[in-house]
């Protein structure tokens, strides 16, 4: 089993944004903004929509990354760490 080591706390991200420099937030994962109960479905059912093929394969977590500045979005793949 593997874990993201962002939506686990085991790990923190600083991301620059490309348009202004400004550091961007992370939202937390991609998939939660896509429903109002993505939240209740299966973990590896979810990264079925989230983007990018294989990601279940891959173990990658997508998140999304705005800046606070001119909130500009990105989304950032995760590389899920195995026996977490």
């Amino acid at each position: 089993m593997s874990a993201c080591p962002l939506c686990n706390g085991v790990k923190t991200l600083e991301q620059a944004c490309s348009s202004c420099g400004s550091t961007m937030d992370n939202q937390g994962r991609l998939v939660d903004y896509m429903g109002d109960y993505i939240a209740y479905l299966d973990y590896e059912g979810t990264n079925l929509i989230d983007g990018l093929q294989d990601s279940n394969d891959k173990h990658i977590c997508v998140h999304l990354f705005q800046c606070s500045s001119c909130d500009e979005q990105i989304h950032v793949p995760i590389r899920e760490i195995p026996n977490l």
